[in-house]
């Protein structure tokens, strides 16, 4: 029996290091260039500035509907992009299936993107990604999941993060910027909470 626990948590400490590997290396490839021809990083632009209007451009939902950012306006928005490969991206979605009911009851709605073309990096679609890492919360009315354009990866996301979010206000403006909601959830429901 003691043998199995010591293999048990072998395996445990084994995977959580691979994990922990896989997004190093990763994050060092992003930074190096490491991205497919025409994928965000490209440009390498500034992300939108606090205080000001969230760019424009459109995304395509998991039900095969284009939605803009504009269309956002009139309720707090987190607008997540994400690529769908990345462990802290996964990880995230997790943390944000267990406070989507918090991020409801302050009327924000959340939209996770994936980034155009998984930042040029093989990994799964939204439609599968989604029920995977949300569970039961991939079918809350206020979580919306979809695909960015070009254009909106490289307006929101044009260093080509592996996650990055923007709380946009009721007007579109964004209030708050941060990443990895996983590790950031708090400070980001305390924002979330001025808006209502």
């Amino acid at each position: 029996m003691h043998r199995r626990r010591v293999r048990r948590a072998r395996w445990t400490i084994a995977g959580a290091a691979v994990a922990a590997l896989a997004a190093v290396i990763a994050a060092i490839a992003v930074v190096a260039g490491g991205r497919g021809a025409g994928t965000a990083g490209a440009a390498g632009g500034s992300l939108p500035a606090a205080g000001t209007l969230g760019p424009a451009g459109s995304f395509t939902t998991v039900t095969g509907a284009t939605r803009t950012i504009s269309s956002l306006r009139g309720r707090p928005a987190l607008v997540w992009f994400v690529a769908t490969w990345c462990p802290s991206c996964q990880a995230g979605t997790q943390v944000l299936a267990s406070k989507i009911a918090a991020f409801s009851r302050m009327h924000v709605r959340v939209v996770e993107l994936e980034d155009y073309q998984d930042l040029g990096q093989p990994g799964p679609g939204m439609a599968s990604f989604g029920p995977q890492f949300a569970g039961a919360s991939y079918r809350n009315p206020d979580w919306t999941f979809g695909t960015a354009s070009q254009a909106l990866t490289l307006a929101y996301n044009p260093q080509g993060y592996l996650d990055v979010y923007f709380l946009l206000d009721s007007s579109g403006r964004v209030t708050y910027i941060n990443s990895s909601p996983g590790s950031t959830m708090s400070q980001l429901l305390a924002r979330a909470a001025r808006l209502s």
